[in-house]
C-alpha cells in the first residue's frame, strides 16, 4: 500500500460537511490494505531474529522508537539545568523540534494505515533499563556535558545509518521514500553538528564517520550501539551496481588533480546497519533493534 499517496486521498476527502462515513470506509479500507501488505505486521509470534525479511511496519516502528529515544534524550538534557551551555541551547531545541516532526510523521504514518503503533518505552539513558542493581553503561550523560555530547553523536550516527538501511523498504512508493530521505539528510546535518561540537571541545573526530575518529569508550555491554551507529566504518569497497566496484582510484582532486585517497573517498559513503561479524549473520534490524534495548 502507498501511505502517501492514501494520506493525500483522505485529505481531500469531506470531513466538516457532515459526510463522514465515505471518510471512515477509506480508513477502513486503508486499514485493511495495510494488514495486508505487511504480512509480519500484527498477531506474529515469529522472534525478530528468525525473520528472513523486514517489513515496512518493522522498519516504520524501529525508525519510531529511534526518533522517540532521541528526542527523549534532548528533552531530558533541555530541561536539566546547566547541562547544556547556553550557547548551545538553541541548537539543541532545533534538534529537539525536528525529531519531535520526525516522531509525528511515522507515528501518524502508523496511524492511518490502520497499523499497530508501539507504546512509547520508559527510556533509560544510564543503561539501566530502570533497575538500580543493573550496570551504568553510559555513566554521566545527563549531568556532564561532554559524554552527553558522545552519547548524542553516537545516536545521530545510529540515526543516518537505519534510515540508509530503511529508506527503499517499500519499492513501490517512490513518494514515502523521497520523504525518508529527507528526514536521513536532516539526521545526517543532526550528526555532522554533534561531531563539530565535540570537535570545538578538543575530541578528535571527523564532520562524518570515520575509522580515525577517537573511539567512545564504553563498558562491553554497551557495544552494540557502537556496532549499529559506526561498525564497519573502515569499508573502502562501495558498489556502483550490484557486483560492480566503484574504482576510487579514477577519481581526482579537481583543484590538485591528484588521486584521491580512496579512505577519504570511501567515508563520503553513509554505510547502512551492518553486521562485521559473519559468523552471527544478523539482519540490520536485529542489531538495530539490540542497540535500542539498551535504553529500555
Amino acid at each position: 500500500m502507498k501511505l502517501l499517496p492514501f494520506l493525500d486521498r483522505l485529505a481531500a476527502t469531506p470531513a466538516a460537511t457532515g459526510n463522514a462515513a465515505p471518510r471512515r470506509a477509506l480508513l477502513q479500507q486503508a486499514g485493511r490494505a495495510a494488514l495486508a501488505a505487511l504480512p509480519l505486521a500484527l498477531g506474529t509470534t515469529q522472534p525478530v531474529a528468525a525473520r528472513t525479511q523486514t517489513t515496512a511496519y518493522d522498519a516504520i516502528t524501529q525508525l519510531l522508537q529511534l526518533e522517540r529515544l532521541q528526542m527523549t534524550y534532548y528533552s531530558r538534557a533541555l530541561t536539566t539545568s546547566g547541562l547544556i551551555p547556553a550557547a548551545q541551547v538553541a541548537d539543541f531545541q532545533r534538534l529537539y523540534d525536528q525529531q519531535l516532526q520526525h516522531v509525528a510523521l511515522l507515528q501518524n504514518t502508523l496511524q492511518t494505515a490502520g497499523a499497530l503503533v508501539p507504546a512509547v518505552p520508559a527510556f533509560d539513558f544510564s543503561g539501566r533499563k530502570n533497575v538500580a542493581t543493573n550496570p551504568v553503561l553510559f555513566p554521566n550523560v545527563l549531568s556532564n556535558y561532554d559524554d552527553f555530547l558522545a552519547l548524542a553523536q553516537q545516536l545521530e550516527d545510529f540515526s543516518v545509518r537505519l534510515y540508509t538501511t530503511y529508506a527503499f523498504i517499500n519499492p513501490d512508493d517512490a513518494q514515502f521514500a523521497k520523504v525518508l530521505l529527507r528526514m536521513l539528510a536532516v539526521e545526517g546535518e543532526h550528526s555532522a553538528h554533534v561531531r563539530g561540537l565535540r570537535r570545538d571541545r578538543g575530541v578528535a573526530v571527523k564532520t562524518w564517520p570515520s575509522s580515525s575518529d577517537a573511539p567512545i569508550v564504553r563498558p562491553a555491554a554497551a557495544q552494540a550501539l557502537a556496532a549499529a551507529a559506526t561498525a564497519g566504518e573502515d569499508n573502502l569497497t562501495q558498489l556502483a551496481s550490484a557486483g560492480v566496484p566503484i574504482v576510487f582510484s579514477d577519481f581526482l582532486n579537481v583543484f590538485k588533480f591528484t588521486s584521491v585517497p580512496d579512505a577519504s573517498l570511501a567515508e563520503a559513503f553513509d554505510e547502512p546497519v551492518v553486521d562485521v561479524d559473519t559468523t552471527k549473520k544478523r539482519t540490520p534490524q536485529v542489531i538495530a533493534q539490540a542497540a535500542l534495548d539498551l535504553f529500555s
